[in-house]
């Protein structure tokens, strides 16, 4: 909102240093707000703040959650500016010292640093930026409210009673009595002086334990409630390095399977690691024990001796004798019973590390759930199996296929459960356009901004006079006929000209795909055999195509990443993308009948033969299955 309102009469510096400031940049380029500079650093650390134009607007981050990283100060926004200073402070309300002559538009949330349930913000506008929207344009207000889904279709949802701005009245009673809890706590100076012990434990930690430390090494950048570490490289195991994360991955799963630690896994997009929440509702004792159960998983995960059953909540291990329980409440009638003890796996979901399901023909058709899939979810988020939605859908960012499949009724926890096609294709574009090339894409405008951003040699592929690369994404909201036609004389002019052709980076190469009503229907991935068929007369060498989607590599060298492990079961309904591209990766594979091939008996080769071949999803956790795994 602040974006939409503020933004326009001058230019911007934005500070890129996470996944949310960069999220920031991106709207500003998505909506086109404003002529925009990005500061751009490492990981870890804060981008450089000499030389900010004073007339200029500046959008920043005051705390990095996945980073653990902000500014050390903001000495260098000058009180007698031109420009506003626009500030997200999610996290930092109540965590640090804010400089608010420095800032004018402050944004934070009720819920983070005071632990309330309602998950709403609130929103401060200095005198000087309400003398902006007063001397402003008026502009419309942009993503508002959709009153339609990616596809186009109307959103039923909010037809059926679904709430879309409205806050609770029990999450506004619930943020008073975190005030009141604060106030009784000596208020701001002794939250902040709650983070700072907070801080001291893990800090001392981290000096003591060689195995461990900050993702960011500068202590003046560092945050002090959004404790981020990582593994230095020295200490991983032999031909292993940082970026394989599988050290890291192992000792979340054993945490969470012990009831120790909960989602302190990297973010998606941030190095492998972990972070911690240290804000001023932490009792530092409870840090303590942390890290010693850190400790403890650092030793078991360093020996590979994850038994099957690890992704299962059990009673069956403990840390060494050296370290403490954890202290769990019994005063609460809302913990569960513990699990009982599963000495040995008994269902095909035991035997893997996580699972992964494709979208369409798997769990969604076109935008409802099918039968089964919100129950196999709601049940793999109870035992605490990890599993991710591994899907070609290319129709936008993973925010938006995430809000997608949740709309369609779907328990999913957290995106970072998606890895979409499109979104493993965003670095490889960005490096494209950064090397000033050329690219074009098939698909809409809307899913192409949505995860790239808007960029000057980004463009449809629909109203191109020419390009270097071109990129396949989804094949709805625009005329697919018409932008094959002009692909087609574009490679045949390429072809004539130089010889050579353009490239095709594909994220969704999909050739059919199953519609609403269970017909086929051709997938974008079409484009390839068309376009060779087209110029095969003309003696066209064959056509460089780079997979990002499945069946390529890259999408499942992601799915290992975040899993910190390769031992992965893939769910899919289509031979020649989910279960082909699983086997190439290493995988193991599980080929669930649908009206795509209701007779299981779809074509296969030796390489692309399915592990499993059932007709529900239940299968997985029943234990129908078990036998053939032994």
């Amino acid at each position: 909102m602040a974006l939409q309102n503020l933004l326009g009469p001058s230019p911007v510096e934005t500070f890129v240093s996470d996944s949310f400031s960069r999220y920031w940049a991106n709207e500003i380029d998505t909506l086109g707000l404003a002529s925009q500079r990005r500061h751009v650093c490492a990981f870890g650390e804060f981008p450089d703040t000499s030389g900010i134009d004073p007339n200029h607007d500046v959008v920043l981050v005051l705390n990095g959650t996945n980073s653990g990283v902000c500014p050390p100060d903001l000495e260098w926004i000058l009180p007698d500016r031109a420009g506003l200073v626009i500030a997200d402070a999610v996290s930092a309300a109540f965590t640090r010292r804010i400089d608010y002559d420095r800032t004018d538009a402050l944004c934070w949330s009720w819920q983070k640093a005071l632990g309330g349930e309602g998950g709403h913000g609130m929103i401060a506008l200095s005198p000087r930026a309400q003398a902006r929207l007063k001397a402003g344009r008026v502009k419309p207000i942009a993503r508002l409210m959709k009153l339609h889904n990616a596809d186009g279709s109307v959103n039923e949802a909010f037809f059926g009673g679904r709430t879309i701005s409205t806050p609770s009245m029990f999450a506004v009673e619930d943020i008073h009595s975190a005030l009141d809890w604060a106030e009784a706590c000596g208020g701001l100076p002794a939250l902040l002086n709650r983070v700072a012990d907070n801080y001291a434990v893990m800090a001392d930690w981290v000096d003591a334990t060689p195995w461990i430390d900050w993702t960011c090494i500068d202590p003046a950048s560092r945050s002090a409630c959004s404790i981020t570490l990582r593994l230095p490289t020295e200490q991983l195991s032999a031909g292993e390095t940082e970026e394989d994360g599988k050290i890291a991955g192992r000792m979340s799963r054993l945490l969470e399977a012990e009831g120790a630690a909960f989602d302190i896994w990297s973010y998606g997009d941030a190095p492998p690691g972990f972070r911690i929440w240290a804000g001023p509702t932490v009792e530092p004792e409870d840090l303590s024990i942390l890290c010693e159960w850190l400790a403890w998983a650092y030793g078991e995960a360093c020996q590979g001796s994850i038994p099957l059953e690890a992704s299962v909540l059990r009673d069956s291990c403990c840390p060494s004798s050296e370290a403490r329980p954890v202290q769990t409440r019994t005063d609460s009638a809302c913990l569960a019973p513990a699990a009982p003890k599963n000495p040995r796996p008994q269902t095909l979901a035991d035997c893997y590390d996580a699972i992964l399901f494709d979208a369409t023909g798997v769990l969604v058709s076109g935008n409802d759930a099918l039968p089964g899939a919100a129950d196999i979810l709601a049940r793999l988020n109870k035992s605490g199996q990890p599993y991710y939605i591994v899907t070609n859908i290319s129709s936008g960012s993973d925010e938006t296929i995430f809000a997608r499949l949740c709309d369609a009724g779907l328990p999913i926890p957290a995106v970072d459960r998606i890895v979409s096609a499109g979104g493993v294709a965003r670095r490889r574009v960005l490096q494209e356009l950064a090397a000033g090339r050329l690219l074009s894409y098939v698909g809409s405008s809307h899913a192409a901004h949505d995860i790239f951003g808007k960029h000057p040699n980004l463009c449809g592929a629909d109203t191109a006079e020419t390009f270097d690369t071109l990129l396949v994404l989804d094949d709805e909201g625009f005329n697919f006929k018409r932008t094959a036609d002009r692909i087609l004389s574009i490679f045949h002019s390429r072809l004539i000209e130089t010889g050579e052709m353009p490239g095709i980076i594909a994220a969704n190469a999909d050739i059919i795909y199953p519609s609403n009503e269970g017909s086929l229907i051709f997938g974008p991935g079409i484009i390839r055999p068309m376009l060779e068929a087209g110029l095969a007369p003309f003696g066209a060498p064959p056509i460089s195509v780079e997979l990002v989607g499945k069946p390529g590599r890259a999408i499942f060298d992601e799915c290992m990443a975040r899993a910190g492990s390769d031992r992965l079961l893939m769910v899919g309904d289509q031979v020649d993308t989910d279960i082909k591209g699983a086997k190439a990766a290493g995988l193991d594979a599980f080929l669930i009948t649908s009206a795509l091939n209701n007779s299981g008996k779809l074509r296969h080769s030796k390489n692309g033969a399915p592990d499993y071949v059932a007709t529900s999803l239940c299968q997985i956790v029943d234990g129908s299955l078990f036998p053939h795994r032994q």
